[in-house]
């Protein structure tokens, strides 16, 4: 293994004794070993209130009587709404609506109005896309505990983006059409919602934990379900999100004292230090639940930030060194249905030894090669932290050189990148013989409590590609006019022609190439994970890839950025003189989803990409492209549309045509 004393910064650079980087580079230090007395104050408060140990009194809870134990916390849950809670929702959706008159030509039957009420807005719309959210948006972000979630206490902005992410998830799952207009009726909530949760009271730090869920929530909804406008300003706000985050130190824990304490933890018997505050039941599982979601908060704010960067090509502003948390809970605890369950579950864990493990501890681990043995939305965080270390590494060379100082050796660069690909395979490997009896990462499937991108190999492979391919780049030589709110001008272009011939050249470069033909084989041509040892190949691709059946909003955009990547490295590599884009004779029956199949198959199978494979890599792009048109044909949201078309660009240039 790359220790870090061998990878080259001179003792003059930052990298120095006690740094962040020093200490996770070390294979010998575990995250009790590092001090934050060389670090600067970090932005923020000292203490978070939602970071307090929450004792549970076993002795008090076991010595309940049956009657007094149904008293406590047998209480059906207030799950389902009242018309009064309704009334709430008109309310706030008329006032949006006068702010936002445009959105209503778009949904005339929503709004239909008769004795002042909105008829087509009932109780059973509005819990339609509440059961919405919970089974296929609430997976991806699972940052609010259902099952001590109230839509009739809860703050009325978190609830109505709730909503706002289950009517776009229905409408874009959509095949009949009739659910047209639920995407109008979330734009005109998410454009005006913002506002009121900002200037709320509960927005000045430590902001409360329905604002923090709520304006991720609304982050999600604006970077991938809507309208280009909406996606900016997504991401000018983001920053300021981290920032409410920072300075109510939910991302520390307790204290920002120099020796971390024990991780948080659920599994205390001691009695709480404050007089009285012997918690029962029910009131001790909501507050453990409180923790918890803000805990997640944080993980789902940094694996947004850092997933985002990669395929967006957005800034990542957040560090892995900010987060000093235990990594989330089980996904049994966090889905038990009562107190009871969740104790039972803890007595079951704490028997068999099992630790909540320290994000930092878990990525040092994993950076290093170990396994870090924890549940799937854990290992997600993890890759999502190599990840984060890797871009932060990549771009901070490239600061070094703009600023024109001296910067890390290529043998430092190959060191660490080296390393880095060790860890992504280590924690695949890991993840897969752990998981793959129980997850399934396939489209159309449940998902599965795992973070914002719900398949690993998904996730595993854009880690890959994102560090060795600019998707920025990629756009700008695609012949994009317009990016991240700028337009692109000639000298853009040009610049962004020589820098792509050069990337052609790397070996890096074939890397992430290779790496963007397996991702596009598994979700179109074997998108079923099969079971360990199974003989079975994969049956050839009968069902096609649909955006109806998808759950996961970034695997589509994703896709894009795989085949663009493939298309700027085939483009800028070019093709042999007199070579066109022939069929064999097998290939002239087949349909050019079939073509396509074949394609990818046949290079996703290599271990490497040889001179002669990516000599006639251009012979299937142009079935590649046409198929990942046809797909995005079904796409509601502006970047997606934007996508599609940009990919028909590539077409006509790769068959001839000009930028």
């Amino acid at each position: 293994m790359v220790a870090f004393q061998n990878v080259g910064y001179g003792t003059d650079d930052q990298m120095a004794q006690h740094n962040f980087a020093a200490w996770l580079f070390d294979p010998q230090t575990t995250y009790n070993d590092f001090s934050v007395a060389s670090l600067p104050f970090l932005e923020g408060g000292l203490e978070s209130t939602f970071n307090n140990n929450i004792h549970y009194d076993y002795e008090s809870l076991n010595s309940l009587s049956p009657m007094d134990h149904t008293n406590r916390h047998g209480d059906v849950p207030d799950d389902w709404m009242t018309e009064s809670r309704r009334q709430d929702l008109l309310y706030w959706f008329q006032l949006f609506r006068k702010k936002q008159p445009r959105y209503d030509n778009l949904m005339p039957n929503l709004v239909q109005e008769s004795g002042g009420d909105l008829p087509a807005l009932n109780l059973d719309m509005i819990r339609d896309c509440l059961k919405e959210f919970w089974d296929n948006v609430s997976p991806r972000l699972p940052i609010v505990h259902q099952h001590t979630f109230s839509p009739n206490r809860c703050s009325i902005f978190l609830l109505l983006v709730m909503i706002s992410l289950g009517a776009a998830s229905l409408k874009s799952r959509d095949t009949t059409g009739q659910l047209t207009e639920y995407g109008a009726f979330a734009d005109v909530i998410i454009c005006s919602v913002r506002w009121e949760i900002l200037t709320s009271d509960d927005s000045a730090p430590p902001a409360a934990l329905w604002v923090a869920q709520a304006l991720l929530l609304l982050e999600f909804y604006e970077k991938l379900y809507t309208t280009r406008r909406l996606h900016e300003r997504a991401h000018i706000y983001h920053p300021a999100f981290l920032t409410l985050l920072r300075r109510g130190s939910p991302l520390i824990g307790r204290t920002g004292s120099e020796s971390p304490g024990e991780p948080e933890d659920i599994r205390s018997d001691r009695p709480t230090p404050a007089p009285g505050m012997v918690l029962d039941s029910k009131t001790w599982w909501v507050r453990w639940a409180e923790t918890e979601s803000m805990h997640r908060v944080v993980f789902a704010a940094f694996m947004l930030d850092i997933i985002h960067a990669a395929m967006f090509g957005h800034s990542a502003d957040m560090a892995a060194h900010e987060i000093r948390l235990p990594l989330p809970c089980d996904d049994n605890l966090w889905t038990a249905s009562s107190p009871d369950v969740v104790r039972q579950l803890d007595a079951n864990f704490r028997m068999y030894g099992v630790k909540q493990v320290s994000f930092l501890d878990g990525l040092k681990s994993a950076l290093h090669g170990k396994e870090v043995k924890t549940h799937s939305f854990g290992r997600m965080i993890i890759i999502s932290g190599l990840l984060s270390v890797g871009w932060h590494l990549s771009h901070r060379e490239t600061h070094l050189k703009w600023l024109d100082l001296r910067g890390p050796s290529p043998e430092t660069h190959d060191n660490w990148r080296k390393l880095l690909l060790k860890a992504f395979g280590s924690w695949k490997e890991s993840f897969d013989i752990a998981m793959s009896d129980s997850v399934t990462d396939a489209p159309g499937h449940r998902p599965v409590p795992n973070g914002p991108i719900n398949s690993a190999s998904l996730l595993f492979h854009l880690a890959h590609i994102s560090l060795h391919a600019d998707i920025i780049d990629c756009q700008v030589y695609a012949g994009a006019r317009r990016l991240l709110g700028r337009k692109v001008s000639t000298r853009d272009y040009t610049n962004a022609v020589k820098r792509m011939g050069t990337w052609a050249k790397q070996t890096s470069t074939r890397h992430a190439i290779l790496h963007a033909f397996k991702l596009l084989y598994r979700v179109l041509v074997d998108p079923h994970p099969r079971r360990r040892n199974s003989p079975h190949p994969p049956d050839s691709p009968a069902v096609q890839y649909s955006l109806r059946n998808e759950t996961d909003p970034h695997r589509p955009w994703i896709m894009y950025y795989s085949v663009l990547a493939i298309w700027a490295f085939v483009q800028a590599v070019g093709r042999p003189p007199g070579k066109g884009f022939p069929l064999r004779a097998s290939q002239m029956t087949q349909s050019t989803y079939a073509r396509m199949a074949e394609y990818l198959s046949g290079v996703a199978a290599l271990q490497e990409l040889d001179g002669t494979t990516v000599a006639n890599l251009h012979e299937g792009l142009p079935e590649l492209l046409e198929t990942m048109e046809g797909i995005l044909e079904e796409a509601d949201t502006e970047i997606l549309v934007e996508a599609r078309d940009r990919l028909g660009v590539c077409k006509e240039m790769l068959l001839g045509g000009s930028r």
